[in-house]
Protein backbone atom coordinates (compact mmCIF):
# COMPACT_ATOMS: atom_id res chain seq x y z
CA UNK A 1 0.00 0.00 0.00
CA UNK A 2 1.45 3.38 -1.01
CA UNK A 3 0.78 5.82 1.83
CA UNK A 4 1.08 9.61 1.53
CA UNK A 5 1.34 11.59 4.78
CA UNK A 6 1.77 15.25 5.60
CA UNK A 7 1.41 17.74 8.45
CA UNK A 8 0.85 21.51 8.23
CA UNK A 9 0.24 22.25 11.91
CA UNK A 10 3.68 23.73 12.60
CA UNK A 11 6.31 25.95 10.93
CA UNK A 12 7.87 22.74 9.56
CA UNK A 13 6.04 21.50 6.47
CA UNK A 14 6.57 17.73 6.48
CA UNK A 15 5.58 15.08 3.94
CA UNK A 16 6.46 11.41 3.48
CA UNK A 17 5.58 8.38 1.39
CA UNK A 18 5.81 4.76 2.42
CA UNK A 19 5.33 1.27 1.08
CA UNK A 20 3.11 -0.15 3.82
CA UNK A 21 4.99 0.84 6.99
CA UNK A 22 8.40 1.17 5.32
CA UNK A 23 9.32 4.82 4.76
CA UNK A 24 10.45 5.53 1.20
CA UNK A 25 11.25 9.21 1.60
CA UNK A 26 10.46 12.25 3.74
CA UNK A 27 10.83 16.00 3.22
CA UNK A 28 10.88 18.53 6.07
CA UNK A 29 10.95 22.24 5.18
CA UNK A 30 11.04 25.23 7.52
CA UNK A 31 8.05 27.22 6.32
CA UNK A 32 6.33 29.49 8.86
CA UNK A 33 4.07 30.74 6.04
CA UNK A 34 3.01 29.62 2.59
CA UNK A 35 1.77 26.09 3.25
CA UNK A 36 -1.07 26.43 0.74
CA UNK A 37 1.22 27.52 -2.09
CA UNK A 38 3.92 24.94 -1.39
CA UNK A 39 2.13 21.80 -0.21
CA UNK A 40 0.78 20.44 -3.51
CA UNK A 41 4.04 21.07 -5.46
CA UNK A 42 5.94 19.44 -2.58
CA UNK A 43 3.74 16.33 -2.66
CA UNK A 44 3.91 16.14 -6.45
CA UNK A 45 7.71 16.43 -6.41
CA UNK A 46 8.05 13.81 -3.68
CA UNK A 47 5.99 11.30 -5.66
CA UNK A 48 7.68 12.04 -8.99
CA UNK A 49 11.12 11.67 -7.41
CA UNK A 50 10.30 8.00 -6.86
CA UNK A 51 8.41 7.59 -10.17
CA UNK A 52 4.95 7.56 -8.63
CA UNK A 53 1.85 9.43 -9.75
CA UNK A 54 -0.80 10.85 -7.46
CA UNK A 55 -3.18 8.10 -8.63
CA UNK A 56 -0.79 5.50 -7.17
CA UNK A 57 -1.53 6.72 -3.63
CA UNK A 58 -3.67 4.18 -1.77
CA UNK A 59 -4.07 5.90 1.61
CA UNK A 60 -3.75 9.43 3.00
CA UNK A 61 -2.53 10.27 6.52
CA UNK A 62 -2.87 13.80 7.88
CA UNK A 63 -1.57 15.47 11.03
CA UNK A 64 -4.73 16.77 12.68
CA UNK A 65 -3.29 19.13 15.29
CA UNK A 66 -3.47 20.95 17.56
CA UNK A 67 -1.32 23.71 16.15
CA UNK A 68 -1.59 26.60 13.71
CA UNK A 69 -5.25 27.31 12.92
CA UNK A 70 -4.51 28.35 9.34
CA UNK A 71 -2.06 25.52 8.72
CA UNK A 72 -4.46 22.92 10.09
CA UNK A 73 -7.31 24.13 7.89
CA UNK A 74 -5.14 24.07 4.77
CA UNK A 75 -3.77 20.61 5.46
CA UNK A 76 -7.14 19.10 6.31
CA UNK A 77 -8.87 20.52 3.23
CA UNK A 78 -6.14 19.22 0.93
CA UNK A 79 -5.99 15.80 2.64
CA UNK A 80 -9.74 15.33 2.43
CA UNK A 81 -9.83 16.51 -1.18
CA UNK A 82 -7.07 14.07 -2.17
CA UNK A 83 -8.77 11.17 -0.37
CA UNK A 84 -12.06 11.97 -2.07
CA UNK A 85 -10.48 12.33 -5.52
CA UNK A 86 -8.50 9.10 -5.15
CA UNK A 87 -11.32 7.23 -3.38
CA UNK A 88 -8.64 6.32 -0.83
CA UNK A 89 -8.97 5.83 2.94
CA UNK A 90 -7.88 8.66 5.22
CA UNK A 91 -6.52 8.59 8.77
CA UNK A 92 -5.98 11.61 11.00
CA UNK A 93 -3.21 11.41 13.60
CA UNK A 94 -2.88 14.10 16.27
CA UNK A 95 0.27 16.14 15.72
CA UNK A 96 1.09 16.05 19.44
CA UNK A 97 1.02 12.23 19.28
CA UNK A 98 3.69 12.40 16.58
CA UNK A 99 5.90 14.66 18.69
CA UNK A 100 5.52 12.34 21.67
CA UNK A 101 6.30 9.32 19.48
CA UNK A 102 9.55 10.90 18.27
CA UNK A 103 10.63 11.51 21.86
CA UNK A 104 9.43 8.23 23.34
CA UNK A 105 11.39 6.98 26.34
CA UNK A 106 10.72 4.27 28.92
CA UNK A 107 12.16 6.32 31.76
CA UNK A 108 10.12 9.52 31.70
CA UNK A 109 6.80 11.25 31.20
CA UNK A 110 6.64 12.93 27.78
CA UNK A 111 5.03 16.36 27.54
CA UNK A 112 4.83 18.00 24.10
CA UNK A 113 4.27 21.74 24.49
CA UNK A 114 3.24 23.79 21.45
CA UNK A 115 2.95 27.57 21.57
CA UNK A 116 -0.79 28.36 21.66
CA UNK A 117 -0.22 32.14 21.85
CA UNK A 118 -1.81 34.33 24.53
CA UNK A 119 0.59 32.94 27.16
CA UNK A 120 -0.59 29.32 26.83
CA UNK A 121 0.62 26.01 25.40
CA UNK A 122 -1.15 23.09 23.76
CA UNK A 123 -0.20 19.94 25.58
CA UNK A 124 -1.04 16.44 26.78
CA UNK A 125 0.87 13.93 28.90
CA UNK A 126 2.23 10.70 27.44
CA UNK A 127 4.05 7.63 28.68
CA UNK A 128 5.73 4.67 27.02
CA UNK A 129 4.10 1.27 27.26
CA UNK A 130 5.63 -1.77 25.53
CA UNK A 131 7.56 0.52 23.17
CA UNK A 132 4.35 2.36 22.21
CA UNK A 133 3.39 5.88 23.15
CA UNK A 134 0.23 6.19 25.27
CA UNK A 135 -1.66 9.46 25.74
CA UNK A 136 -2.84 9.86 29.34
CA UNK A 137 -5.33 12.72 28.91
CA UNK A 138 -7.22 14.83 26.41
CA UNK A 139 -5.52 17.70 24.62
CA UNK A 140 -5.74 21.03 26.39
CA UNK A 141 -4.43 24.57 26.41
CA UNK A 142 -2.75 25.59 29.65
CA UNK A 143 -0.78 28.35 31.29
CA UNK A 144 2.85 27.11 31.70
CA UNK A 145 3.01 28.12 35.38
CA UNK A 146 -0.18 26.19 36.14
CA UNK A 147 1.11 23.22 34.16
CA UNK A 148 4.31 23.15 36.21
CA UNK A 149 2.33 23.15 39.45
CA UNK A 150 0.34 20.16 38.17
CA UNK A 151 3.57 18.23 37.51
CA UNK A 152 4.85 19.13 40.98
CA UNK A 153 1.60 18.08 42.66
CA UNK A 154 1.57 14.74 40.85
CA UNK A 155 5.17 14.02 41.80
CA UNK A 156 6.73 13.19 38.44
CA UNK A 157 10.44 12.41 38.75
CA UNK A 158 11.49 12.85 35.14
CA UNK A 159 9.69 14.83 32.41
CA UNK A 160 10.76 15.30 28.79
CA UNK A 161 9.44 18.48 27.15
CA UNK A 162 9.39 18.81 23.37
CA UNK A 163 7.89 21.47 21.12
CA UNK A 164 8.38 25.05 20.03
CA UNK A 165 7.13 26.36 23.41
CA UNK A 166 10.36 25.02 24.95
CA UNK A 167 12.09 28.09 23.53
CA UNK A 168 9.56 30.36 25.28
CA UNK A 169 9.04 28.63 28.62
CA UNK A 170 12.08 26.45 29.36
CA UNK A 171 13.05 28.79 32.20
CA UNK A 172 9.64 28.31 33.86
CA UNK A 173 9.95 24.53 33.86
CA UNK A 174 13.63 24.52 34.85
CA UNK A 175 13.24 26.89 37.80
CA UNK A 176 10.44 24.94 39.48
CA UNK A 177 11.08 21.36 38.40
CA UNK A 178 14.85 21.71 38.74
CA UNK A 179 16.64 18.39 38.06
CA UNK A 180 13.48 16.56 36.99
CA UNK A 181 13.21 18.24 33.60
CA UNK A 182 14.78 17.31 30.24
CA UNK A 183 14.36 19.24 26.99
CA UNK A 184 14.32 17.40 23.67
CA UNK A 185 16.71 18.64 20.96
CA UNK A 186 15.16 21.22 18.64
CA UNK A 187 15.07 18.82 15.66
CA UNK A 188 12.58 16.72 17.67
CA UNK A 189 10.18 19.58 18.45
CA UNK A 190 8.03 19.17 15.33
CA UNK A 191 5.69 16.51 13.94
CA UNK A 192 7.28 14.32 11.26
CA UNK A 193 5.25 12.78 8.46
CA UNK A 194 7.17 9.51 8.81
CA UNK A 195 6.03 9.26 12.44
CA UNK A 196 2.44 9.92 11.35
CA UNK A 197 2.71 6.89 9.07
CA UNK A 198 4.11 4.66 11.82
CA UNK A 199 1.30 5.73 14.16
CA UNK A 200 -1.37 5.30 11.49
CA UNK A 201 -0.20 1.96 10.15
CA UNK A 202 -1.93 -0.28 12.76
CA UNK A 203 -5.22 1.43 11.93
CA UNK A 204 -4.62 1.10 8.20
CA UNK A 205 -3.92 -2.61 8.65
CA UNK A 206 -7.16 -3.03 10.59
CA UNK A 207 -9.01 -0.80 8.09
CA UNK A 208 -10.02 1.55 10.88
CA UNK A 209 -10.25 4.62 8.69
CA UNK A 210 -11.69 8.01 9.54
CA UNK A 211 -14.98 9.04 8.00
CA UNK A 212 -14.07 11.57 5.33
CA UNK A 213 -16.73 14.16 6.17
CA UNK A 214 -16.34 13.86 9.94
CA UNK A 215 -12.55 14.15 10.15
CA UNK A 216 -11.68 17.66 11.35
CA UNK A 217 -8.69 19.51 12.81
CA UNK A 218 -8.12 19.44 16.56
CA UNK A 219 -8.27 23.09 17.55
CA UNK A 220 -8.60 22.64 21.37
CA UNK A 221 -9.96 26.17 21.68
CA UNK A 222 -11.48 28.85 19.47
CA UNK A 223 -9.21 31.29 17.67
CA UNK A 224 -9.02 34.81 19.10
CA UNK A 225 -11.16 36.11 16.21
CA UNK A 226 -13.81 33.45 16.86
CA UNK A 227 -13.83 34.20 20.59
CA UNK A 228 -14.32 37.92 19.90
CA UNK A 229 -17.16 37.12 17.48
CA UNK A 230 -18.89 34.96 20.10
CA UNK A 231 -18.47 37.61 22.78
CA UNK A 232 -19.98 40.29 20.52
CA UNK A 233 -22.93 38.12 19.57
CA UNK A 234 -23.59 36.96 23.13
CA UNK A 235 -23.72 40.63 24.09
Amino acid sequence: MLVLAFDTSSPVLTAAISDDNIIIDEINLWMPRGHMAQLLPLLDGLLKKHEYRINDVEAVVIGSGPGSYTGLRIGMVIARSLAQMLEAPIVGIPSLDAIAYRNITERALIAPIIDAKRGEVYTARYCSKAAHVMRLEDFKSANPEELVQLFVAEGYEHIVFAGDAVKLYAHVFSEILDGRVEFAPEENWWPRASDLIHLAWPRLERREYDELYQLAPIYVRLSQAEEMWEQRHRG
